[in-house]
């Protein structure tokens, strides 16, 4: 942090003792630039946005409203009713364009369906060919792999147990959810399944704006066995492969032929690594198979969930936020979405991670919106000084002027840098398709 911006306010942390936090007695400087931290939201729940920070001469990096899209509960809530925006055009969105099928057991009949299913002689039968089908999830509060359980043998009967076979369905309101399992995963060299992590950054609410950033292939350390209950066989987080790793380490012991150094440089693939790997494998010709498939497919469904999550957000222009979004590729090349994090960990693990520019460049694009509207203001100002009954009449006129000028776009004079990494995917500051570069074809936009 100190390469690309000043620390003050050290003290306020998670170290602090937990009265002192929660009292809100800290003093938070007015001549911060910009509130950025981990606290993932605390900040706004203590303080509030636009009265006590974040005010126009100020940024803070956290959305509030953003449970819609971390939540596994609150984000498959938001699926079905965005889905039903699209009806009558099913090809431009449906129940199966990125979301695999889920029931969320607090619904009650999502949960009565789902023992239905459970106890089915055709899921029976199917679980012959196919043992893991569905993966059972906490809805909220956990992380790091430990709020998701494989849907086995053992934990159907746990559910079936706690249930009832279903009677309690409707009484029983833990925030549960069964969904979809990818069975048919794209496997890489060692048989293994992998998964992306990818760098979205929110740079606005007032309008959307949304920037992307290649991220990392997540590599499983264990080769792919659909039968497996080993959680680290069928999730791909860093956390479980960084356990495997320490592993290897204190046993000395060599983990599919390689030591702990290679293992952690195996487990985490370049997307260039990824089109060298499928272009000698066959399954795929076009040496330019990135950016003609892969990256539009996964900026086109980003859009698509950031736009099904916005309407909780806070819509503000002072707030930003950078995420880490999850995707996998089945093997008939079909995008899948898994989940978003807000403030993902950035730490270096390997020579080819790309933390610092993640950030570096995040805040070059956070700053050019923030001088724009910074000159925007600064005239707005001196308009009004040239008003001498500016702030005695005709007060409507200059609201207007001020949210016009609040609202954010890039100024001439302080475009994004060249050289940032970053793509810039959904402008909704911009009118019809070009909102969405091209990526939403023109009789599928619809704005929220």
């Amino acid at each position: 942090m100190e390469k690309v911006g000043k620390m003050v306010m050290n003290h306020v942390s998670v170290t602090m003792p937990e009265d002192v936090f929660e009292s809100r007695k800290y003093h938070l400087k007015l001549n911060i630039n910009n509130y950025f931290n981990n606290f993932r939201g605390a900040m706004d729940y203590y303080h509030e946005v636009g009265k006590h920070f974040a005010c126009a001469t100020q940024m803070y990096n956290h959305i509030p409203g953003h449970g819609y899209l971390i939540q596994k509960d609150s984000l498959l809530d938001s699926v079905r009713p965005y889905v039903a925006k699209y009806e009558h055009i099913p090809h431009c969105y449906n129940d199966t364009s990125y979301f695999l099928p889920f029931f969320r057991l607090y619904d009650k009949d999502e949960c009565v369906n789902f023992f239905k299913m459970l106890h089915s002689k055709k899921y029976k039968d199917s679980l012959k060919e196919k043992p893991i089908q569905y993966l059972v999830k906490i809805g909220r509060g956990s992380h790091k792999g430990q709020g998701v359980f494989i849907l086995d043998n053992d934990q159907g009967k746990q559910l079936d147990t706690e249930y009832n076979r279903g009677k309690e369905c409707g009484n029983l309101k833990k925030s549960l959810i069964v969904q979809g399992y990818v069975s048919n995963p794209l496997l890489l060299d060692l048989n293994n399944k992998f998964d992306f992590r990818l760098y979205g950054l929110i740079a606005s609410t007032n309008p959307l704006i949304m920037y992307y950033h290649d991220g990392f292939l997540r590599v499983s350390l264990n080769p792919f066995d659909t039968a497996s209950s080993d959680k680290a066989t069928h999730l791909t987080n860093t956390f479980l492969a960084n356990q495997k790793i320490e592993d290897a380490k204190q046993a000395k012991q060599l983990i599919n032929g390689m030591t702990e150094k290679e293992l952690l440089e195996y487990h985490l693939w370049t997307f260039e690594k990824l089109q060298d790997f499928l272009l000698t494998t066959g399954r795929i010709t076009d040496k330019n198979w990135l950016n003609n498939y892969l990256r539009p497919a996964i900026h086109k469904a980003i859009i698509h969930v950031i736009k099904m999550t916005s309407h909780g957000f806070l819509k503000h222009s002072n707030l930003y936020e950078l995420h880490g979004l999850d995707f996998i590729l089945d093997n008939d090349m079909k995008l899948w979405f898994i989940e978003s994090n807000p403030s993902p960990l950035l730490t270096g693990t390997t020579k080819h991670m790309i933390y610092y520019e993640v950030i570096r460049d995040s805040f070059d694009i956070m700053y050019a919106y923030y001088r724009s509207r910074m000159l925007r203001f600064t005239k707005l100002i001196k308009e009004m000084m040239n008003d001498p009954s500016a702030l005695t009449h005709n007060l409507p006129k200059w609201k207007a002027k001020f949210e016009i000028a609040n609202r954010n776009k890039l100024e001439p004079e302080y475009p994004v840098s060249k050289n940032n990494t970053y793509t810039l995917i959904m402008d909704e500051g911009l009118e019809g398709e070009k909102a969405y570069m091209g990526l939403i074809e023109k009789e599928c936009v619809l704005r929220n």
